[in-house]
């Protein structure tokens, strides 16, 4: 018996290629569609892992982007005069002993304002009554359309001394942590980023290892730099209007300032808010009583304009709606120090994902 080779009809050669090519644009659907299914669950499960391990990774964070801050000062110092152990101790100190001087500076005053505010609220409450008519107002009405009555709320309790007492040895133990962490950061940081960009596995991907540490130091040491002295001079700004205008205690509103300036968005609000409660307790003219919140919020403006942009270019920039989104998420994980870490977080994962391969869509939408 001999076998001889029939070639297929044109229709039945096209058809089986047909079905070839359905095929294995089906498998390419469903490789998609587990590689977006993978990608999803490893999303929740690192969001799973932040949520979890905040304990651990709030202080580590924190401490990393304080030595970043401090690692310009730190190198500059370190070439020039001692050894870098010696220069990051030093500086510790100095930054530690400058800190708490600080805090000693105005926990008085602040301890004034906070027994003092039962008493400002009583005082401010008045000459806000023609601005919350309507809204008290509205809420009588909506009670009596719900059929509830209106009850007394209980006194606040601003400050309770049992519950700070079992949180202050936590509190030293996390301080004290982040002290250490920041130090070695600073002497040993590099050359730990260095070696383990070492242990990539090819000399380009070592190459490329090495580039993202060199430039993800560099960037954001200068962006946490630059970003702690515009905020200082936002402190300075609010300590000159606070006493220009008469309010008490300008070290304390300037040191506030500062600190709330780390927030986007809501920190300057709060200290806006914060000026116009102080001028309602200082003055009686409501004019006269808004100035400071108006010179404040001029302030930021001109700041987050004009002063942010032009120092630390675009290449920093990012979408203020990702940032407001971002702040809600890190907020929602890791509470109020979630949102403290939160910019800094987000540029940091901009300046890598812009350098890593398949992942440079987040940078562009970061912004």
């Amino acid at each position: 018996m001999q076998w001889h080779w029939v070639e297929p009809a044109g229709d039945e050669a096209n058809g089986a290629v047909d079905e070839d090519a359905r095929l294995v644009r089906r498998q390419q659907r469903q490789i998609a569609s587990l590689r977006q299914t993978l990608v999803w669950l490893s999303l929740l499960a690192t969001l799973a892992t932040m949520y979890l391990a905040k304990s651990l990774l709030v202080p580590v964070l924190l401490a990393l982007f304080l030595a970043l801050s401090l690692n310009p000062l730190v190198a500059s110092l370190s070439r020039r005069w001692l050894p870098r152990a010696l220069v990051a101790l030093l500086v510790m100190i100095a930054g530690t002993g400058a800190a708490t001087l600080l805090v000693i500076a105005v926990a008085e005053p602040a301890h004034h304002w906070v027994e003092r505010a039962p008493e400002a609220a009583r005082l401010v409450t008045p000459r806000m009554r023609a601005l919350t008519q309507q809204i008290e107002a509205a809420g009588r009405l909506t009670r009596s359309a719900l059929g509830t009555r209106a009850e007394g709320p209980p006194t606040p309790v601003l400050f309770d001394v049992w519950a700070a007492v079992e949180v202050a040895p936590r509190l030293a133990v996390t301080l004290f942590s982040i002290f250490l962490l920041v130090y070695f950061f600073l002497v040993y940081g590099e050359t730990l980023l260095r070696r383990a960009a070492g242990l990539a596995a090819t000399a380009q991907s070592r190459r490329n290892a090495l580039d993202i540490v060199r430039v993800m130091q560099h960037e954001m040491s200068r962006y946490l730099f630059t970003t702690t002295a515009i905020n200082t001079l936002v402190g300075l700004g609010a300590g000159l209007i606070a006493f220009a205008t008469g309010i008490p205690d300008p070290l304390l509103w300037g040191v506030m300032a500062l600190l709330l300036n780390f927030i986007p968005y809501f920190g300057p609000l709060c200290m806006t808010l914060l000026f116009a409660l102080l001028g309602l307790l200082t003055y009686s003219r409501l004019g006269t009583a808004l100035t400071p919140a108006v010179l404040f919020a001029t302030l930021v403006i001109i700041e987050g304009q004009f002063l942010t942009p032009l120092v630390l270019g675009r290449r920093m920039k990012i979408n203020p709606l990702m940032i407001l989104l971002w702040l809600m998420l890190l907020g929602w994980l890791w509470g109020a120090i979630g949102i403290v870490v939160a910019v800094p977080l987000l540029v940091a994962l901009k300046i890598i994902c812009q350098r890593v391969e398949g992942w440079d869509w987040f940078a562009r939408l970061v912004g």
